[in-house]
């Protein structure tokens, strides 16, 4: 904290910072963004949040922590109300930094900022999007952007070659962690294992490959085991089907959204998350802080987290029959999980700590800022 204080005392005049996100409803992105802009306010910005569509449950955050919040009540990507709004909102209430995160925030974030000539405009990227449209309207856009800040060096090298950035106009920045105010946790090994996801249910999370993995495991491992996917989204009737066809209703629990995330991580045994791409996952952190092991797939964001076989499992991303293999790995090993436990939880609290975050937020919003 005294760090921050340092930082903030470099400037008497107080800095005006607008961010903007296409919603406010619970994901990873939303929720980064929330603690980053109160942690901002509390180094002495004047801070303001967009979304682009409604409020969003997480607006009560903001709205707690005094941070004004716009919806402009837009629809997706082709609703080209967004310009017109936004471009209203950042007259209304200009600001010297604009930050946005999400491909249309980003798009329509950077135009409308041209034209109410807001002085620094920087695109957060939480995610390298390889499909087309999304690299070439980023592409076509890219010089009405001041700065890049993705969410760790993989995504800022993929976005970077992908839409043609040099790296120096891209800073890599992670998500940050809530620290568990605790002891190391030491894995308690039961008579009864527990596999949780957490996560949309969305082609992007491949669920459906992590129950077909789950299915094909030893039967003296699955007969011990229950896995729970924590979340909801267009695949669960899917998911309901799937599990039907593989008569597996009695080891496999949907238990939509919940808001005790945390301690269904300190009841589990693993986290697993199968995604076929991620940015910088929130859950994997959150998991490694509360000690609990993860296997993921060795996609954007995991591999800067994980090493394979040091810290937790990495598989390649849409390989079933290596997800079944590492899962029987660590559901059968309760020493292998317990160091992994630990080592997890010293490396997030030396480097993914949501001080360290905003701090870095902070010292590369004012180094942009004009003398």
């Amino acid at each position: 904290m005294e760090e921050f204080k340092r930082l903030n005392d470099t400037s008497n005049k107080t800095r005006t910072l607008t961010f903007c996100i296409n919603e406010l409803d619970v994901g990873g992105a939303e929720k980064a963004l929330v603690r980053i802009a109160i942690g901002l306010k509390e180094l002495g910005w004047g801070v303001r949040v967009i979304s682009l569509r409604d409020a969003g449950a997480l607006s009560a955050n903001l709205i707690a922590a005094e941070i004004p919040v716009s919806a402009l009540n837009c629809g997706g990507f082709a609703d080209l109300r967004c310009y017109f709004r936004l471009v209203a909102e950042l007259k209304r209430h200009p600001s010297d930094v604009l930050c946005c995160f999400l491909h249309q925030a980003n798009v329509y974030g950077r135009l409308a900022a041209k034209r109410a000539k807001i002085p620094v405009v920087i695109s957060g990227v939480r995610v390298a999007d390889r499909r087309r449209w999304v690299t070439w309207t980023d592409w076509l856009t890219s010089r009405c952007v001041d700065h890049y800040v993705a969410v760790g060096r993989n995504v800022a090298e993929v976005h970077g070659q992908l839409c043609g950035i040099s790296g120096d106009r891209i800073t890599a920045i992670s998500n940050g962690v809530d620290l568990v105010d605790s002891e190391l946790r030491q894995p308690i090994e039961r008579s009864e294992n527990e596999i949780l996801f957490v996560g949309r249910l969305t082609e992007q999370k491949a669920p459906l490959n992590l129950l077909a993995a789950f299915s094909k495991l030893p039967e003296q491992i699955r007969q011990q085991t229950k896995l729970t996917f924590v979340g909801d989204g267009p695949l669960k009737g899917a998911l309901e089907a799937a599990i039907a066809d593989l008569g597996l209703q009695s080891s496999v629990r949907l238990a939509g959204q919940l808001t005790n995330v945390a301690e269904q991580m300190q009841r589990a045994t693993l986290l697993a998350l199968p995604s076929l791409w991620e940015g910088m996952p929130n859950v994997v952190l959150e998991a490694m802080a509360n000690g609990l092991p993860v296997l993921a797939t060795a996609v954007d964001g995991t591999n800067e987290l994980i090493v394979h076989k040091q810290n937790g499992w990495l598989v390649p991303a849409g390989d079933i029959a290596a997800l079944t293999a590492e899962l029987a790995v660590a559901l059968d090993s309760h020493q292998l999980r317990s160091e992994f436990s630990k080592s997890s939880q010293v490396l997030v609290a030396q480097r993914f700590s949501w001080q360290h975050v905003i701090a870095a937020y902070d010292a590369l919003f004012r180094s942009l800022l004009p003398n």
